[in-house]
């Protein structure tokens, strides 16, 4: 059974690929080492180096640059009131960041990892269509 988990004592990025790629889930590592999926929308996968105890998703969106703080901000407040998987920021470089901590602490099946990458990459375009659209370029 453990070797269907994904816990704090078998982390890396090297065992989340492989059960990305068993559940057909498109993966690479970028020229930083980084592991990116590639599921309706690209998304970084970071494995908490330091605790272990958790899997950070994050995806980036560039704003218009004609969009004011204001509205980038009133948009990222209607994503978090309404999606709530996911928390909306708006982050450096004009980027719209969505993430979604996945915790590991007990361990995760193989496979309830796979469909929370899932999950996660099915909300961002839909947010943007519902909340964002006039300030995501």
């Amino acid at each position: 059974m453990t070797d269907q988990l994904i816990t704090p004592e078998n982390l890396s990025k090297e065992l989340l690929k492989s059960v990305l790629d068993a559940a057909f889930i498109e993966t690479s590592f970028d020229s930083d080492g980084d592991l990116k999926v590639r599921e309706g929308v690209n998304c970084f996968v970071f494995p908490n180096d330091e605790r272990k105890d958790r899997v950070r998703l994050l995806a980036l969106f560039r704003f218009k640059p004609e969009a004011s703080e204001l509205l980038r901000l009133q948009a990222v407040n209607r994503i978090n009131a309404e999606y709530i998987i996911v928390r909306a920021v708006v982050g450096k470089n004009d980027t719209l960041q969505f993430t979604w901590d996945i915790p590991i602490a007990g361990g995760i099946t193989k496979k309830a990892f796979a469909l929370a990458v899932k999950r996660f990459c099915s909300i961002p375009h839909a947010s943007i269509a519902d909340c964002a659209n006039d300030v995501v370029a």
